[in-house]
């Protein structure tokens, strides 16, 4: 892994491959249509349920001369919209826990960096004011070894 974009697109390119094989048969699968690297705008959401990948921050840890030992922080949200309040709610968790179980079974996401922990979430009832968009905000953090080289 050489920086964080790489992780970036790891992160896209691993749930995209894997997400609809931990989705309910009840919930629609996604595509690559349905996950962007971008920060969500609920106005602008291309489906009924879109996941958004925001980089957070770094951290850094001295490794060797020509690499570090790298904590990238990571917000990933689950937004869901144009359906009933309780059907919102229900499809928000059953992506969610989707997620949830892909990234804990593929912890190394395919073999691109060293570990992914989700390190907490949050649970929006009402997305910017909108009762009729559910939300969920995951936190990870990825660990890698960034290369300067």
């Amino acid at each position: 892994m050489t920086d964080e974009l790489d992780a970036l697109n790891a992160l896209h390119d691993t749930i995209v491959a894997h997400i609809n094989e931990y989705l309910p048969e009840s919930l629609d699968d996604l595509s690559g249509t349905n996950v962007l690297i971008d920060f969500p705008d609920v106005d602008k959401m291309a489906a009924r349920t879109m996941i958004y990948i925001q980089p957070d921050y770094a951290e850094f840890t001295g490794l060797t001369t020509s690499s570090d030992d790298t904590s990238f922080r990571v917000s990933v949200f689950v937004l869901n919209k144009r359906d009933t309040r309780d059907n919102l709610t229900i499809q928000n968790f059953g992506y969610y826990a989707a997620l949830t179980k892909m990234l804990r079974s593929n912890c190394d996401l395919d073999g691109a960096v060293a570990f992914v922990e989700i390190v907490d979430v949050n649970f929006y009832p009402a997305v910017e004011g909108n009762p009729n968009v559910r939300g969920a905000e995951l936190s990870l953090s990825i660990k890698y070894e960034k290369e300067y080289d």
